[in-house]
């Protein structure tokens, strides 16, 4: 397996799902925990030029593969991109799971921002295919 990459996974209705990783050491010496590398890279988030509101709508712990992962599901305000400033606001939802794989030597961030005609159930859906996750085989 490559020492980073990302995937994306195309739904029929034009939903998108990535998964990313990345070197585990390389993690660790930035963020102590999962838990703070989800929190830093939302405060991030929140600091982006285009960023004008976030809330976050949930947080919870949760295992994945026999990991401790944190989920989060924020809401930002957003400018749109171009050329010429707009007023106008885009609202978008963002799902995010971050976990690491000491047996792998890796972290994997799972995402997903769902637009404006995902179905209501998205985010159940997203919930559900993550905890299918295997960043490696466990014994059974």
């Amino acid at each position: 397996m490559r020492q980073k990459g990302d995937v994306v996974f195309h739904f029929p209705d034009r939903e998108k799902m990535f998964v990313s990783w990345g070197r585990l050491d390389v993690a660790q010496k930035k963020f102590a925990t999962v838990e703070e590398q989800a929190e830093k890279s939302l405060k991030s988030a929140s600091k982006s030029a285009r960023t004008k509101t976030m809330e976050r709508v949930k947080q919870d712990s949760m295992k994945i593969n026999s990991h401790k992962a944190v989920y989060n599901h924020v809401r930002m305000e957003e400018t749109p991109k171009g050329f010429f400033p707009s007023k106008q606001k885009i609202l978008r939802d963002v799902l995010s799971i971050y976990l690491h794989c000491e047996p792998t030597s890796r972290y994997f961030v799972i995402y997903a921002m769902p637009t404006r005609n995902a179905p209501e159930d998205f985010g159940d859906l997203f919930l559900d295919m993550a905890h299918t996750f295997e960043c490696h085989r466990i014994a059974r």
